[in-house]
């Protein structure tokens, strides 16, 4: 278990390395906030993860394998029966902002899991996620953030989740990452178990504005036989 040495404030999309004092007396001021006007600032506490990629890494199960994301594939998403879900619905979103890296684990039967990779190269796109823009610090080089890992109905309870991530872990750092980051919603008991290192707290607080709310076909990342 190792804990963050950095902290982070965010106000709006924009985002600075704070100390303790600073970030103690925005806390303060946004539980202040929060008091008076609670229907329009929430707070959300979230976990970060680290998975190290330079040391030994659970193998890769045969029948896992990775296909890159496409436009196609993502149409075929857009009009999949659980298209609504919250995980699967935010990926969308990664995906209309702009954030391409996404791998699928597909069946003869369909989709059965899917996850965004992000990286450094992604710090523009990243900032375009506005209100939830202060969810992504900038990414040091040779770090990446998986996000948005959905099982779809069919793979639930059958390990799927487990045996995508590991194959994930071993793309990336074919992709020359050397660790991975990751946040989980604190009352998302199910996902803390299923992670060994964890790091500090991650607040998350948001005002909520006025108003409403390829042709060369897919690139596959195949198990070692």
């Amino acid at each position: 278990m190792e804990r963050s040495r950095t902290n982070w404030v965010y106000l709006g999309r924009s985002g600075v390395a704070a100390g303790a004092l600073l970030r103690t007396s925005l806390l303060a001021a946004l539980r202040l906030m929060r008091a008076t006007l609670p229907r329009r600032v929430q707070v959300q506490r979230w976990i970060r993860y680290r998975i190290d990629l330079t040391g030994a890494l659970p193998p890769v199960a045969p029948d896992v394998c990775l296909t890159r994301v496409t436009e196609e594939l993502m149409d075929m998403l857009r009009h999949h029966p659980e298209q609504a879900k919250n995980r699967l619905r935010s990926g969308l979103r990664f995906w209309d902002r702009g954030l391409r890296r996404a791998y699928v684990w597909l069946s003869e039967e369909g989709p059965l899991c899917i996850q965004w990779l992000l990286t450094d190269a992604d710090r523009v796109q990243l900032h375009r996620l506005g209100d939830w823009a202060g969810m992504y610090p900038p990414l040091p080089r040779g770090t990446g953030q998986v996000e948005n890992l959905f099982a779809f109905a069919s793979a639930r309870k059958q390990g799927v989740a487990t045996r995508f991530e590991y194959a994930l872990y071993h793309e990336a750092r074919r992709l020359g990452l050397k660790q991975l980051v990751t946040h989980v919603y604190e009352p998302n008991t199910s996902a803390h178990a299923c992670r060994s290192h964890r790091l500090a707290p991650l607040r998350h607080h948001h005002a909520i504005p006025d108003g409403p709310a390829g042709a060369q076909g897919p690139e596959r990342v195949c198990a070692p036989q």
